[in-house]
């Protein structure tokens, strides 16, 4: 036997048990390739086989998140700029000056306490600071974490419980919330960063001057972003080694509360270099991106913080959504690539046909967040270019973006796209075992370097073999994969499954209705379960005279009898969704409790329900108010 590449004798192995060992010693390298590539049957408790996207040796990346990003092997003009604000393309930052403000805040953040492992919050909207205080709590060697800075108090003292923030870096709007909630967990007003009106001339102060003033701080008093900027700059945390990287929290995503109070759910610096690495190919197109998703939301930090520092993408910011703006954008800033929500997409189908010609440089749009219909795909895709892709594409908090469709690939357009490299999938059935064959669905499970390290002080993320529970029901046909909807949403209608995306989708077809969701009630005979519609009006004469009976009648026209609306028909101001878009059911089913009790008292009070005509009630008990 010789190693490979020689040719001398004195290579060779004589021993006259090397065939043994040999023998042994190969048993063992295929040993360990197996368990390497999870091919093994036995580490999984789930017997059956699953699919596996292609795995590029690229993913084997193990340094820190910031060596990864700013000291990659992309080369490009370090003064072109990268973080763009779409308000006001002056204010801008370049790739030196990124770093030279990332490299401060690591300095102010240590100078203020911030510690290996301790979570810092950042309780603000989308600007092209966000990202520079991303990477620089990570920098620090802290966890970051983000938050929606329109919260309600009772919501951020959820979000305060779960980070337990050693500092909370907020807004002007929201600093008064900030300062009454953290104060009654004992935080001092010194733990409490505000990032006013005023940051950006703070910063552009600091790039001529290279240092700001050292302002003195006090316990007693809330910190401004300036005193962030005084301690001058410092390295970032970094290392190059498989185990440090997998079990060091980088950032702490707060999923998204769908059905109940959100978790935590801890990412490592592996795991989010592993997202990118999921989500990165070339295209024939020059990039330049413009985004309106929330930072503080995994799907929209995707694309918003790793591509422009370490490919020199530029990236152009808007702090939230708005049809007119958001197509000026597109158009003057010449935008190539963009990534929505299903709700901004069915606000463009709802446009007046002229947008299209605004949308012409436009060549990939990413959509995902929500359930969205392969029809309003298609109507979407009918505005853009020629040359132009909107596709679908599937993730979560917990596990990065799994499926896409990308640019160039041939796809359906209700399907959620192919399976991305690094991951590895599997439809288990209600039995326990791994569906077989293609169109049958069953619940995704997924596993792979982008998996989540655990969720905040919990320890049922993952079962033994690392394999995450998605609580999505899928199916597969030709490589492509489609979701059916949500195992604890689905409505068991007389034996049947109906899954609510279906209903919804045929329900935003209706002119009149601007937003639909539906739930799963209980028959009044307690047999079996109802799906129940919640509808808003579309802005308009014509849609205020919508009635609960033509909602009925447009859905029962379209669908299987089983699938009709018989638990009722509720008119509501709007459909409670996280900033992701995703519909918050559990808020419907409170609504349904509520709804029933007054209804059921009112009856009682009335004598019977046929004399709850002011109420809105219809034939078969569908309600309209």
């Amino acid at each position: 036997v010789c190693f490979a590449g020689s040719t001398s004798e004195d290579t060779q192995i004589h021993h006259p048990l090397a065939p043994i060992h040999l023998f042994l010693l190969l048993q063992f390298a295929f040993l360990v390739q197996y368990l390497e590539m999870g091919l093994w049957e036995r580490s999984s408790a789930i017997p059956g086989p699953g699919a596996r996207g292609p795995s590029p040796e690229a993913h084997h990346v193990y340094t820190d998140l910031l060596t990864f990003c700013f000291d990659g092997p992309n080369q490009y003009d370090q003064r072109r700029p990268i973080f763009i604000d779409a308000q006001d393309p002056s204010r801008s930052l370049n790739a030196s000056q990124f770093r030279l403000l990332v490299r401060t805040l690591i300095a102010g953040l240590k100078a203020h306490h911030v510690q290996r492992g301790d979570c810092v919050l950042v309780h603000l909207g989308n600007s092209i600071i966000y990202p520079a205080l991303f990477f620089a709590i990570i920098g620090a060697g802290g966890v970051f974490m983000g938050s929606n800075s329109r919260s309600q108090p009772q919501e951020l003292e959820h979000i305060l419980q779960l980070a337990d923030p050693k500092l909370i870096i907020t807004s002007r709007d929201a600093l008064p919330n900030v300062l009454s909630v953290s104060a009654a967990r004992g935080m001092l007003p010194s733990q409490v960063c505000l990032l006013d009106e005023y940051a950006p001339n703070h910063i552009a102060q600091l790039l001529l001057s290279g240092r700001l003033a050292l302002i003195p701080d006090s316990d007693a008093v809330y910190l401004n972003f300036a005193q962030l900027l005084s301690y001058g700059e410092n390295d970032w945390v970094s290392f190059n080694d498989p185990a440090i990287a997998k079990s060091t929290p980088a950032a702490m995503f707060s999923t998204s509360g769908t059905g109940g109070l959100p978790k935590g759910a801890l990412l490592s610096h592996h795991a989010i270099v592993s997202h990118h690495l999921s989500i990165n190919y070339d295209v024939p197109y020059v990039v330049t991106r413009l985004i309106s998703l929330p930072m503080f939301h995994l799907f929209g930090s995707l694309w918003t913080h790793i591509f422009p520092i370490r490919y020199g993408q530029p990236l152009f910011v808007l702090p939230r959504f708005e049809l007119t703006q958001y197509v000026a954008a597109i158009y003057h800033y010449q935008i190539t690539e963009t990534y929505m929500v299903p709700a901004m997409i069915h606000v463009f189908n709802r446009s007046a046909p002229p947008i299209a010609d605004y949308m012409g440089t436009l060549r990939y749009v990413g959509v995902a967040g929500a359930p969205i219909d392969g029809p309003s795909m298609e109507q979407f895709q009918r505005l853009l270019h020629p040359h132009a892709r909107a596709t679908q594409l599937w993730g979560m908090t917990e596990v990065g973006v799994v499926f896409q469709t990308r640019y160039g690939e041939q796809g359906n357009p209700g399907s959620i796209g192919r399976l991305l490299p690094g991951y590895e999938v599997r439809l288990v059935g209600q039995d326990g075992n791994v569906v077989q064959g293609e169109s049958r669905p069953g619940e995704l499970y997924v596993r792979g370097a982008g998996v989540l390290m655990s969720y905040k002080g919990r320890n049922d993320a993952k079962d033994a073999y690392g394999w995450f529970r998605t609580g999505d029901v899928a199916y597969v046909q030709n490589g492509q994969y489609f979701i059916v909807g949500r195992t604890k949403e689905l409505i068991k209608v007389r034996g049947w499954q109906v899954a609510p995306a279906e209903l919804e989708a045929v329900l935003l077809k209706h002119p009149c209705i601007e937003d639909a969701a539906v739930t799963g009630v209980t028959s009044k005979d307690g047999s079996t379960e109802l799906p129940r519609a919640f509808v808003v009006r579309a802005k308009g004469p014509s849609a205020n005279r919508l009635t609960a009976e033509e909602v009925y009648q447009f859905a029962r026209r379209q669908l299987a009898s089983y699938k009709a609306l018989d638990g009722g028909i509720v008119f509501v101001e709007e459909i409670p969704r996280t900033a992701s878009g995703k519909i918050q059911r559990f808020k419907l089913s409170q609504m349904n409790t509520y709804r029933d009790m007054v209804s059921s008292l009112l009856a009682r009070f009335r004598g019977a329900a046929s004399g709850l005509g002011g109420l809105g009630l219809v034939h078969k008990g569908r309600v309209a108010v």
